[in-house]
């Protein structure tokens, strides 16, 4: 019997490319395909799919708040697929009770396994990744993400002071704390570790 599989991407040349390469694969049948959160919704709650590969960034959210929200009530097994593998990406995926998480770059060999992993019940996250996961998601005080939101927009301490009603001091011992938490040296450093680990992008609960 064959694997059904849903594909959750926006992009169409990522969606048509991992769709034909996965249909070429024997007992694979890609059977649907979600460009967006609203239409991934309807997709999860679907009777007949065994795995479903889902985006974190989609036009209308984040795949993995979306996960949180069904997390209890899908009725199909989840693989993150994402260009980024971040602290926060993964640990959400653990948490939020996704089986699997690769790497779009990943080969189809890799791909193709995690799928067959999936679909029998099993895990296809890497040691490495549940590592990631057991430990938790990079917390951020409310203060302090307000801070890191306005640094990642180009603000000055003096902006920032001004938008959060608050002094320079006050912001300048914010961003001292967020150095020495994080082992950065400057506001570009921090800023560029945010980014490149995704800090703003899933809520804490």
């Amino acid at each position: 019997m064959s694997i059904r599989i849903g594909i959750v991407d926006d992009h169409p040349v990522v969606v048509g490319g991992l769709a034909a390469a996965l249909d070429a694969v024997d007992g694979f049948e890609v059977v649907d395909r979600a460009g967006s959160i609203r239409e991934a919704e309807g997709l999860l709650a679907r009777d007949g799919l065994g795995v479903v590969l889902m985006d974190v960034r989609l036009p209308d959210g984040n795949g993995l708040e979306l996960l949180a929200r069904t997390e209890g009530s899908r009725r199909v097994a989840v693989i993150v697929i994402s260009s980024f593998e971040t602290t926060q990406y993964v640990a959400a995926a653990v948490r939020f009770g996704a089986q699997g998480f690769v790497l779009k770059t990943a080969p189809l060999d890799e791909v193709v396994e995690a799928v067959r992993r999936v679909a029998t019940g099993g895990s296809a996250f890497s040691a490495g990744q549940l590592r990631e996961g057991l430990r938790g998601p990079i917390r951020l005080r409310p203060r302090e993400r307000d801070v890191l939101r306005r640094v990642l927009a180009g603000q000055s301490n003096d902006e920032i002071a001004a938008g959060l009603r608050t002094s320079r001091k006050t912001v300048e011992k914010n961003l001292s704390e967020l150095f020495r938490r994080f082992g950065v040296a400057s506001r570009l450093e921090l800023g560029l570790r945010a980014e490149r680990e995704a800090w703003l992008e899933i809520e804490p609960r």
